[in-house]
């Protein structure tokens, strides 16, 4: 069995496509943008030659494309998102290594400031020049920032798919996380400014800075207090470690687009099936204040709330309410 769940995670085929340029709000333009991405599965078409079948997933903010196999409670060999039945595309986003970035385009500060439509249009502009025989997406399914991603779609663009799965996600960076973002922000401002041409210890200062914070965000209070102290010591230097391999210009801008993140006066443009999920005893996303208002502002939006408070990582808990996930796409 084991042997079978590390097979699923190779069916991902990763590959890079180039636009001739990518044009930001602001009116900034990059040339020659790289998107990372990965597709797997079965393209299936209509009479007229339309891909029918084509679901997006949208990562989260430590991750790229392939975080997809997180999921593979639901994504993969007969899962609910199976490989049979469905063409899945997998996008790493703007801003973010190995798509087009402050660090793969080495623009480092010099990268143009995006907007939740740059974050949308990049892979929108992606879609039609790479499949354009998909003149509308199954579904789109994001987690964490990918959630708000996969809002922006819907709200920006809301005849482009047939519903949205939204997963451990929010539509506005306040509260809480905004003070979480201001000293994160902060930490990355000093470590950049420390810094000279060339590398200094401050950047890996500040990423480690960064990482602790981000580590005392991303468990629920019952897994940590499950763990031993030994325990703790052992993952915290684990986290610590990943974060070393991040960059902090990548970093740096992100941080930038989530304190002015906002997509509260534009719930009321979703027109598609819209799923929210919700997770109980999340450090970062809170239901009350994260879910359960789209569910609220969103009409004919359906909701769920999952118990992942005993996993590092709510996917591993999704299992729980897959058939609850089934009967929302089938009703499409």
């Amino acid at each position: 069995m084991l042997i079978e769940l590390d097979k699923e995670r190779y069916f991902l085929k990763n590959e890079q496509y180039f636009f001739e340029k990518f044009e930001f709000k602001n009116g900034a333009v990059i040339e020659n943008a790289v998107v990372d991405y990965g597709s797997m599965g079965t393209p299936k078409y209509d009479e007229n030659g339309n891909l029918i079948n084509a679901i997006l997933f949208c990562h989260g903010f430590f991750d790229d494309y392939s975080s997809i196999h997180d999921f593979d409670q639901i994504f993969g060999r007969n899962k609910l998102f199976n490989q049979e039945d469905y063409f899945i595309i997998s996008i790493t986003s703007l801003g973010f290594s190995k798509s087009c970035s402050p660090s793969v385009s080495e623009l480092k500060s010099k990268f143009p400031s995006y907007e939740m439509e740059d974050l949308v249009n990049f892979q929108r502009q992606f879609i039609k020049e790479k499949f354009p025989e998909i003149k509308k997406i199954k579904g789109i399914f994001g987690y964490s920032l990918g959630g708000s991603i996969a809002l922006g779609w819907a709200i920006y663009y809301p005849d482009d798919m047939e519903f949205v799965i939204h997963f451990a996600s929010t539509y506005i960076n306040s509260g809480v996380k905004y003070c979480f973002l201001k000293f994160s922000n902060k930490l990355l401002d000093n470590a950049i400014q420390n810094q000279s041409e060339i590398y200094h210890k401050s950047m890996s200062e500040g990423l480690i800075s960064l990482s602790q914070l981000f580590y005392i965000m991303s468990f629920s209070k019952d897994y940590v207090y499950s763990l031993t102290n030994e325990e703790i010591d052992f993952s915290f230097d684990a986290f610590l470690d990943e974060g070393l391999f991040l960059d902090i210009y990548d970093l740096k801008i992100a941080t930038d687009f989530l304190l002015s993140f906002d997509l509260s006066s534009q719930l009321d443009k979703i027109k598609c099936k819209l799923l929210v999920i919700g997770i109980e005893n999340n450090n970062y996303s809170v239901p009350k204040y994260d879910s359960i208002p789209i569910y609220e502002a969103v009409e004919g939006s359906e909701y769920i709330l999952l118990d992942a408070s005993n996993k590092s990582n709510e996917a591993e808990s999704i299992y729980k309410i897959e058939n609850d996930i089934r009967k929302f796409v089938e009703n499409i």
